[in-house]
């Protein structure tokens, strides 16, 4: 059984046999998947990969570049004309109040309006020369001390744009948010549609950090607010403040600027790039978290971010990444240095919706692949084409002396080959052709002879066999009894002189591999004993 077993698995190896065409295209194939992994490896160490992740940083940082110088100098000129506005202001309550404190207009209301009426003009001009939206004076006074809430009611006077325009300033609209009517009757002005006559200064941000801790230095005391919704309104608005001081430096109220929503909206439009809207903001940033909801944000032009969420950063390649709840962006923040009432650090922030890179990105690498695909598809036809061409001599060769014995001289235009077939040629004479070895042969006609004294029924039993069917299968079959079968199956082992059903099958896969099966169940090896 072991010299079946040795003769079948040496078939079976002579079988894995490749052809040389298949090789040469195989050979052709590796070099050319080692060519292109060498390319895509040059190309990711020269940076091909990274092209659009480097056009994205360099338009990032020239566009922040120039949002934080523009909202610097902004941002200083707001400052410049806010102490301007202190200095002026102080100057007209000096004349009024001469050296006397400001709570001597407590409870007198024609006192403070005088006061007032000295304020508007300069907070007029302080409106139509500076670029924010609203000014206003709060005096350290109220009309009525007895009233509740006295503590926190405060005279003063707070004007406001009614339609922001960012190209034109003078000549537009003006409202009185706050102060007495007389002011309005007397300049023509409307009274805003939530006006108050006193301000509520706990409603007020930065008044009490001014009023309470300032220096008497005004150009040390201001200082910026937060984002918060102006008193009674739906607005969002961020100011900034100082401290109105008499000449001997007693802090007689606070005065500043206003910077609503839709000024800074103006002011910072989003601008169209390749990489989708850029948009402007200017938060608090604190342990890689901005807080939108105490900044300003541009125009939100086509885009998810929304001002009342926070943001939190994480460092990427270049760049900063953006992760809101409903989206993730792109960009950069500097720090503007600025002084706040709070003493959080201020940044300028340049923003990019991350979905247009990524899809931009993700379009570059498709383009990648597709013109690898191509160039892989067009050099395996290629290697196909080279291999045909340096195989078809050789198979010419062999189909040559498959047909005659012979290829004559110099057929395949390969020296080594013609040398190989004339040294084949001058022994084929002395080599007898055989379809198989003398031992294989001699073993299968040695049982073919003994599988003729085979019954029918035995003949049957072995063919099943040779389908590969189990014992119990063959019972079922033939409609014979599991003992009737397992008979038979002695009386063939004996008959066939095999030890084993193993046995008996590695014989039937001999003959399959020597092609010789159907005539073992053929015509040609029909039973000289059939059954009675």
């Amino acid at each position: 059984m072991n010299r079946i077993r040795q003769t079948i698995e040496l078939m079976h190896a002579t079988c894995k046999e490749v052809s040389m065409r298949r090789k040469l295209v195989a050979y052709w194939a590796s070099m050319i998947f080692v060519l292109l992994a060498a390319m895509l490896i040059l190309a990711s160490l020269f940076g091909v990969f990274s092209i659009r992740e480097s056009n994205l940083r360099h338009a990032l940082d020239a566009h922040h570049a120039s949002t934080v110088a523009s909202v610097k100098k902004q941002t200083s000129v707001l400052a410049a004309h806010a102490i301007a506005l202190s200095q002026e202001s102080s100057n007209a309550l000096d004349h009024q109040l001469l050296t006397h404190p400001t709570s001597k207009l407590n409870d007198d209301p024609e006192g403070i309006a005088r006061a007032e009426r000295a304020l508007f003009s300069v907070l007029r001009t302080a409106l139509e020369t500076s670029p924010c939206s609203g000014a206003f004076v709060i005096i350290d006074a109220t009309v009525n001390t007895q009233i509740d809430n006295a503590e926190n009611s405060r005279a003063g006077v707070y004007i406001r744009f009614a339609n922001l325009s960012v190209s034109e300033v003078v000549g537009q609209d003006i409202v009185l948010f706050r102060g007495t009517p007389q002011i309005a009757r007397e300049n023509s002005l409307e009274l805003h549609n939530r006006w108050r006559l006193e301000f509520d200064s706990s409603l007020m941000p930065g008044y009490e950090t001014m009023l309470r801790g300032s220096t008497g230095r005004v150009s040390e005391s201001c200082r910026w607010t937060s984002r918060s919704q102006l008193p009674g309104t739906w607005e969002g608005v961020a100011m900034v403040v100082a401290p109105v001081c008499s000449s001997n430096g007693t802090v007689r109220g606070v005065c500043g600027l206003e910077l609503n929503d839709l000024l800074f909206s103006l002011s910072y439009p989003a601008q169209d790039s390749e990489y989708g809207s850029v948009m402007t903001a200017v938060a608090p940033v604190s342990n890689d978290v901005v807080d939108l909801p105490k900044g300003m944000t541009g125009e939100l032009k086509s885009t998810y971010l929304s001002d009342a969420e926070k943001l939190y950063v994480r460092e990427d390649s270049g760049f900063n990444v953006y992760e809101a709840s409903n989206g993730t962006f792109v960009g950069l923040h500097t720090p503007l240095g600025l002084q706040t009432t709070d003493g959080e650090d201020v940044c300028a922030i340049t923003l990019v919706p991350r979905e247009y890179y990524s899809a931009m990105a993700f379009a570059d690498r498709m383009k990648i692949i597709v013109a690898s695909s191509l160039l892989f598809v067009v050099a395996l036809m290629l290697s196909r084409y080279l291999s045909r061409r340096f195989v078809r001599p050789i198979s010419d060769a062999v189909d040559a002396l498959k047909a005659d014995g012979s290829i004559g001289d110099g057929l395949t235009g390969f020296s080594e080959i013609d040398a190989l077939v004339s040294v084949l040629d001058s022994k084929a004479a002395s080599i007898k052709p055989s379809l198989l070895p003398p031992d294989v042969a001699s073993l299968l006609d040695e049982f073919s002879a003994r599988f003729a004294t085979l019954t029918a029924t035995e003949r049957k039993i072995v063919k099943l066999y040779a389908d590969n069917l189990e014992t119990s299968e063959v019972a079922e079959r033939l409609f014979i009894s599991i003992h009737t079968a397992r008979k038979h199956n002695a009386n063939i082992y004996r008959k066939l002189n095999v030890g084993s059903r193993e046995e008996l099958v590695l014989y039937l896969e001999l003959f399959r591999r020597c092609k010789k099966l159907d005539a073992l169940f053929g015509e040609g090896g029909a039973s000289q004993n059939p059954e009675a």
